[in-house]
């Protein structure tokens, strides 16, 4: 095959629609490719699987500037001598949960890993003919036993959950019944996936407890990982799993129209996470969507999250919804993140300030989890 001309052997988009794994035999070598649908900031991740031609003892330092991909080199491979290119019948993709790792099968073994932190430390991912780290890939190892078996056998584990009947039924009670019991019967309830995986919804509340206060909860996010999250904790799985909570005090004196675009706003962002691999966590920040009708002295353009679950499980005595408790089917707890509207300017002194600052004067100033439509701006 001319190197100038490469074939894709196979390709398949994640469950989520939002990234596509693809294998592409150039006539020297096979590579598989993990690019993203949405996120154009997000670079093509890329990991060598074998070589086609016989290993040599050095790369062919013209390589790159001809914009091929690198062999891998006798000292670098198992199999020194040229292997043949694989059929599509022989392949076969497990995803991860998150949708953003890719395990490659041939003929039903584990035979290449590109993981979550692909291009992190130079680290592409792990291949069963690499022998030694080297320029684009580095050992598989045990392909029944260790970290990586591990993770593959349990996201199979979990894509086979999800196939199950009632899944999504038996998901969508238990965050229900705990937000029902929280905030009591719910007030409305939309469908929010538009049809497609993962099934995602969205409930309104008017709790008794905090009369003139009208929340809004995504039902389903945390039925799956966010992705990217393991990269920024160490203890990930504790904020991996997330609903978004919106709160807003209603006027006595204008008739409510939060339902004209709260909703919308929570499911816009809904999906955001697994469309673009960009996780949600306290204090990070995203612009709104849409615009609240009744804003007075303050555009509120940008969102910052603040995780009340993880604030109530240190100190059950903040004056908060009690949305703290519930475990989902990984045995990890579920963080609820509360969307605040904040300003332009705001968001500048957030991020001048820092969030510590932010959020002791957001105290300081009286505010509370739900946001005012005709508060005024926070003076640092």
């Amino acid at each position: 095959m001319n190197p100038n001309q490469p074939k894709v052997l196979y390709q398949e988009a994640n469950p989520y629609g939002s990234f596509t794994a693809f294998l592409e035999d150039d006539g020297r070598t096979i590579y598989l490719y993990l690019q993203s649908h949405n996120n154009p900031e997000w670079p093509m991740k890329s990991l060598w699987i074998r070589n086609l031609i016989d290993a040599p003892e050095e790369r062919d330092p013209d390589d790159f500037s001809k914009g091929l991909a690198p062999v891998h080199t006798k000292k670098e491979t198992s199999t020194i001598h040229a292997l043949p290119s694989l059929k599509e019948e022989e392949i076969h993709f497990i995803w991860s949960e998150e949708g953003d790792a890719v395990a490659l099968f041939v003929n039903e073994e584990l035979y290449a890993y590109l993981p979550p932190w692909s291009g992190v430390k130079g680290i592409h991912g792990y291949s069963k003919e690499a022998k030694e780290d080297a320029a684009a890939a580095s050992p598989l190892g045990d392909v029944n036993n260790g970290v990586i078996a591990e993770r593959v056998k349990e996201s199979r584990k979990f894509w086979e959950t999800v196939s199950e009947k009632n899944h999504w039924n038996k998901l969508q009670t238990l965050r229900l019944n705990f937000l029902e019991e929280r905030l009591g019967k719910h007030d409305k309830y939309w469908s929010a996936d538009g049809g497609k995986y993962p099934s995602l919804g969205i409930a309104s509340f008017l709790p008794k407890e905090f009369p003139g206060i009208k929340i809004f909860s995504t039902v389903g996010m945390s039925a799956q990982n966010q992705p990217s999250v393991e990269l920024y904790h160490k203890n990930f799985e504790d904020f991996a799993r997330i609903e978004l909570v919106f709160a807003i005090k209603l006027s006595n004196e204008y008739e409510d129209h939060s339902e004209s675009w709260i909703q919308h706003v929570l499911g816009e962002m809904i999906k955001f996470p697994w469309n673009t691999g960009i996780w949600f966590g306290h204090s990070h920040t995203i612009q709104n969507p849409r615009k609240d009708p009744d804003q007075l002295y303050l555009d509120f353009s940008w969102f910052v999250l603040k995780n009340i679950t993880d604030e109530l499980d240190k100190d059950q005595n903040f004056p908060y919804p009690k949305l703290n408790g519930l475990i989902s089917e990984n045995g990890r707890r579920v963080n609820y993140l509360f969307l605040v509207p904040i300003s332009v300017e705001e968001r500048i002194c957030f991020q001048r300030e820092g969030s510590a600052k932010f959020w002791d004067t957001w105290v300081k100033e009286g505010f509370s989890f739900f946001h005012e439509s005709e508060r005024r701006m926070l003076e640092f």
